[in-house]
């Protein structure tokens, strides 16, 4: 299948040709392969992407060269990997058979530098990377503006393997869309910060003091009481030193003394936890009700401030929008102001 690959780049086939090729042809997905060399089931499409045609069509390894040190950690103390330029790899020759000549590598190479650049991004619209297709789960792409100057957003899944029957179009008018998405968010906004639910979070606030309070004097609480238990422990060891207890009866008593101030530090341990969710808890609510108020005041929202709220929106087919957002109050805040079906088609015209 490489070599079918590289012959068909050669023969000026494009990457999006060949994948529709491999597809047509039921060629297993690189993913799909190994799951079937392992006796599992595929749980995927089984399309082969342009992405995955280009990188095998990249990859050095074909021509028996390894290629190690591409990447290195920050530090030993951190997990982040940084890129290193390619003049740092090591790579060594002749490492296993060849499937692809060095020639045919290098002239797939010049073909793919001479292509890169030639796509270029000229809108970037408020909602772009946050819309996904409900049913296939893959993203919604928002197309260029037609002869009219409407904008649709379609699934990317259906655009690129439709003629195979894969998912629907779930085709809507962007700024429709994209305006009544914005009515939702100033809505939902709105409405967590009335005056109502301002008095419910100064309640909600004057009981998490007492709570706070509470919880830390049972853990000055505790603490009085593990030092009690070791001063115990400290006469009972003076008391053996003298005599006037036995061995037994010492490590019998100290065991118990070392259990009591176990289970005391475990308490302690407890409300710790709890008081530094609660922290967690309210440093949230004050972020959330920052970012409220900055939105609001905006003329023009970001991108950016979008995605302070939003995880993600899917799209049904039928145009019905689920939104999913980052905090639990605007998410059970939602479902008052967005209906159930939007037709954005209708609406546009």
């Amino acid at each position: 299948m490489v070599k079918l690959i590289y012959e068909k780049y050669l023969a000026g086939f494009g990457t999006t040709q060949i994948a529709d090729y491999l597809s047509k042809h039921k060629i297993p997905i690189p993913s799909d392969y190994n799951k079937k060399k392992r006796g599992t089931k595929s749980l995927t499409y089984g399309l082969w992407q342009q992405s995955t045609v280009r990188f095998i069509l990249s990859n050095e390894i074909y021509t028996g060269t390894v290629i190690q040190g591409k990447r290195k950690k920050v530090s030993f103390k951190s997990k982040k990997f940084i890129d290193l330029p390619e003049e740092d790899w090591v790579k060594v020759e002749n490492m296993h058979e060849p499937i692809i000549s060095k020639e045919d590598f290098e002239r797939v190479k010049k073909i793919i530098n001479s292509t890169k650049g030639s796509r270029t991004v000229k809108n970037d619209y408020l909602f772009k990377g946050l819309l996904r297709c409900y049913d296939c789960k893959g993203y919604i792409g928002i197309r260029s503006p037609d002869k009219n100057g409407n904008i649709y957003g379609r699934c990317q899944r259906y655009g690129r393997f439709g003629k195979f029957d894969v998912c629907s179009p779930h085709n809507f008018n962007y700024q429709v869309f994209e305006e009544q998405m914005l009515e939702v968010l100033r809505n939902v906004c709105k409405e967590y910060t009335n005056t109502k639910k301002l008095e419910e979070i100064a309640k909600q606030s004057k009981a998490k003091k007492s709570q706070e309070l509470n919880i830390k004097k049972q853990i000055d609480s505790f603490k009085e009481e593990i030092e009690k238990e070791t001063r115990k422990l400290e006469v009972m060891y003076d008391d053996r030193l003298a005599g006037i207890i036995t061995l037994d009866e010492y490590i019998k008593n100290a065991n118990r003394i070392k259990e009591t101030v176990k289970g005391y530090e475990q308490n302690i341990k407890e409300l710790e936890q709890e008081l530094s969710c609660n922290s967690d808890k309210t440093k949230k609510e004050s972020r959330l009700s920052n970012l409220i108020e900055e939105f609001l005041n905006m003329e023009k929202p970001t991108k950016e401030i979008i995605r302070e709220f939003i995880e993600k929106i899917e799209i049904h087919s039928d145009k019905q929008v689920d939104i999913y957002f980052k905090f639990k109050p605007l998410q059970d805040l939602k479902n008052n102001f967005i209906c159930a079906k939007k037709d954005y088609e209708r609406k546009a015209k």
